[in-house]
């Protein structure tokens, strides 16, 4: 009886139904004693597809599985298949869920593989110049927008697609270290001058990557990765506070570091960075030995601790200052780098706290004596402590190179004096030109041009 009925109703749909459908897909859908049968509207033959990798030639066909049935109708007058069309059954299972993994970048002339999840799967791939692909696992090397589709045989349930981008990089290696330019750090300032559009000091997609490099590696700032974040914490503050002040100079160490692993360059090809491993024995105040990683770790820890409404007291403030200092000697780098003048010059107009609290100086500098500026026999260095405390005095040239230390160490409180004679560390006379005098006395930062004459 069940059968006599759908032979009926597949005539009358024919009858009915087929003077105006034929090159359309339609189905119609009877349920008898429970079983759900599907059939064509019309049509000359049949392609049927469904879940578990079900197929069938039928006019009707009964679906028994849950799930999606795609049907193509063949009309023998125009010789043409119609475009497919689909109905559901029940509550089909939900489609798989779409994943890709491999490399997100890829050099000139190379590939890269990319896999959808494990699985009695059907893949559709999709990408750049109507690439298609149906294996689980792709090689690509054409940079664009890749869309992965994913069905279940069993069931035939399509899952949502996902999408990743390729990108191209240039994977030349960098030239090989040159022994004259020495890898350098720069100082917050430089840093930010990416944030400047105008005056950008390296590309946003380098500082884009530094930015989320800065952000993962220290509990003192929290910004989601974003380079604006990274720019706040640069930014330069008139009249800030010490806090502040130290959590702008201890990021720009920490965006010198990253550097290094980065490859920055700054617009003359010189690399931009610090090794974590290197010592700080240049920098005042640290005890030798003590290397750049472990400074990072302490002064990480500190800041930390200071991050609520702690900063406030005297005491915290001072030691806000006092690494505000060594992160600035830190990121004007060594003599060798010729970094030191730069720094020195960029922050002469900085905001920082230890330079506008009238309690934080403890000393006086001067240059006096023996004639003129421009001079050519001799220019005494004075300072005058009025406690025992730390002084650094170097002479630089105008490329950054240091060329004569003054005076490094502990002084006690009084008066003491130095005679600078053109002269290198070497006892060479040096040629006549301008050159400067950079340092600290205590925590008073110094700075004073000298114009040597033959």
């Amino acid at each position: 009886m069940r059968r006599a009925l759908i032979l009926v109703t597949a005539c009358v749909l024919l009858a009915v139904r087929a003077p105006a459908a034929f090159g359309q897909c339609s189905i119609s859908t009877l349920e008898i004693n429970g079983v759900v049968t599907l059939c064509a509207d019309t049509g000359d033959a049949w392609e049927w597809s469904g879940p578990g990798g079900f197929t069938s030639n039928a006019f009707c066909i009964d679906a028994l599985t849950d799930g999606v049935y795609t049907l193509r109708i063949f009309d023998a007058a125009t010789s043409t298949w119609s475009a497919p069309c689909s109905t559901t059954v029940g509550n089909p299972p939900t489609g798989p869920s779409c994943s890709i993994t491999g490399p997100d970048s890829v050099c000139a002339d190379a590939t890269v593989t990319w896999c959808g999840p494990s699985g009695d799967l059907d893949y559709a791939w999709s990408g750049p110049g109507g690439w298609t692909a149906t294996t689980s696992c792709v090689a690509l090397s054409v940079p664009g927008t890749y869309t992965l589709e994913l069905t279940d045989r069993a069931t035939g349930a399509k899952g949502e697609p996902c999408t990743q981008t390729l990108r191209a990089v240039d994977c030349t290696p960098p030239p090989p270290p040159d022994p004259e330019r020495p890898k350098c750090p720069a100082s917050a300032r430089w840093w930010s001058r990416a944030c400047d559009e105008h005056s950008q000091s390296v590309s946003p997609e380098t500082f884009a990557r530094l930015a989320s490099m800065v952000d993962a590696r220290s509990a003192v700032w929290s910004y989601d990765g974003e380079t604006e974040g990274l720019c706040n914490l640069l930014s330069l503050r008139r009249h800030g506070k010490p806090f502040r002040a130290a959590r702008r100079h201890f990021a720009a160490v920490h965006a010198n570091m990253c550097a290094s692993e980065l490859d920055v360059r700054d617009a003359s090809g010189r690399q931009i960075g610090l090794d974590p491993d290197m010592t700080l024995d240049h920098v005042p105040g640290v005890e030798p030995g003590t290397t750049l990683r472990a400074w990072a770790a302490a002064t990480e820890e500190k800041l930390v601790a200071m991050s609520g409404d702690s900063w406030r007291n005297r005491r915290s403030n001072k030691e806000c200052r006092r690494i505000t200092r060594e992160a600035r000697a830190i990121n004007a780098g060594t003599g060798a780098c010729g970094g030191s003048i730069q720094a020195a010059l960029d922050d002469e107009d900085e905001d920082d706290d230890d330079d506008l609290d009238t309690d934080s100086g403890s000393g006086a500098f001067s240059v006096t004596g023996g004639g003129s500026n421009p001079f050519a026999g001799g220019n005494r260095m004075r300072w005058t402590l009025e406690r025992t405390g730390q002084v650094q005095l170097d002479v630089i040239d105008l490329s950054g190179r240091r060329v004569r230390r003054l005076a490094a160490g502990t002084y006690s409180a009084g008066s003491h004096e130095f005679q600078w004679d053109g002269r290198d560390d070497g006892g060479r006379p040096l040629r006549a030109g301008a050159y400067f005098v950079v340092g600290r006395v205590d925590e008073t930062r110094v700075g004073h041009r000298l114009i040597l004459l033959r």
